[in-house]
């Protein structure tokens, strides 16, 4: 085919042209275009390496140490944890017996508790949630011992429909199965019924005992025959002693030594029996039941022994 020589010029010059106007605009995108930023290599050695775990024997020691921190603080829960840790057949024999031995006197010193809710009408609470110093102790009482440290612990037991009481109590080194018990009221009880006790009311003047009475009568009447044979006696002995001493008849000279007999006899008895009127009256308003007064009299020699024994 043949091609006019006239046109082959014009052709490369339309090439030329369309050349120039691709070019400018590649070199311009090309230039626009951000570099793309170099993914960099990690750096060797930048990771922490980890420590080395330790050995069995370490944490055999670490555990009997702890066993003995715990228990200097007071914490026997934890001690007793630590020592159970380190009486594992995988720690060595001296350890494994030392821990043992320490677990056992922990074990026996350790204080547990147990829980008990009832019903102040009668009878058992199992719904109730307790909790010790803060912390939840126990879903529902189950009647199981817990473990827990000496020392005093603030419990709040908790019933769904009778509410909260909260009790302070102190366990005891020793103290095992201890029971520790609240009453919940019925909310819709009576007062009565609540135990709610009554109102005391204001006491009235305090009245004397018949018994008071009746020691009081043989007090004065014992008195009386004191005076009588007293001065009776006294009477008879400077009679004789004024007519016949010290060559009196004996048979004169007993008489009179009856009625100083008798009269210390009436003295005991009097001050007995008014010292037993006057004690019935002081405690018998505040017994259900009146005290009894025994008043004991003996002979001593040429005069008598009284005593007042009281049983309340």
């Amino acid at each position: 085919m043949l091609t006019n020589p006239s046109t082959r010029p014009f052709r490369a010059n339309a090439a030329l042209l369309l050349l120039a106007s691709i070019l400018p605009c590649s070199v311009a995108r090309a230039q626009t275009a951000p570099a793309a930023s170099p993914t960099p290599a990690p750096a060797s050695g930048s990771a922490p390496a980890e420590p080395p775990k330790p050995s069995i024997g370490e944490q055999c020691s670490a555990a009997y140490e702890r066993s003995q921190t715990e228990k200097l603080a007071g914490h026997y829960v934890a001690a007793r944890a630590a020592a159970l840790e380190c009486s594992q057949i995988q720690c060595s024999a001296a350890i494994v017996k030392e821990c043992v031995r320490f677990y056992e006197a922990l074990e026996a010193d350790t204080p547990t508790l147990v829980f008990s809710a009832r019903k102040y009408e009668g009878g058992e609470l199992t719904d109730v949630r307790v909790e010790m110093d803060g912390q939840l102790a126990t879903e529902q009482i189950t009647g199981r011992p817990l473990a827990v440290d000496p020392g005093p612990h603030d419990f709040v037991f908790t019933h769904p429909q009778r509410g909260r009481i909260q009790v302070r109590e102190t366990a005891r080194v020793g103290d095992h199965a201890r029971v520790i018990e609240v009453k919940f009221v019925d909310p819709n009880a009576k007062p009565e019924d609540k135990g709610v006790a009554p109102v005391p009311t204001k006491l009235g003047p305090r009245k004397i005992p018949v018994l008071s009475y009746v020691l009081g009568g043989v007090g004065v009447a014992a008195l009386g025959a004191f005076t009588y044979f007293r001065v009776s006696g006294v009477q008879d002995y400077n009679e004789l002693n004024s007519n016949c001493s010290p060559q009196c008849n004996p048979n004169d000279v007993d008489p009179i030594r009856s009625k100083f007999t008798a009269s210390y006899v009436s003295l005991g008895v009097g001050i007995a029996a008014l010292a037993g009127a006057g004690l019935v009256y002081v405690v018998a308003p505040r017994r259900d039941r009146i005290p009894v007064v025994q008043a004991s009299i003996g002979a001593h020699g040429d005069g008598a022994m009284a005593g007042v024994k009281a049983t309340f």
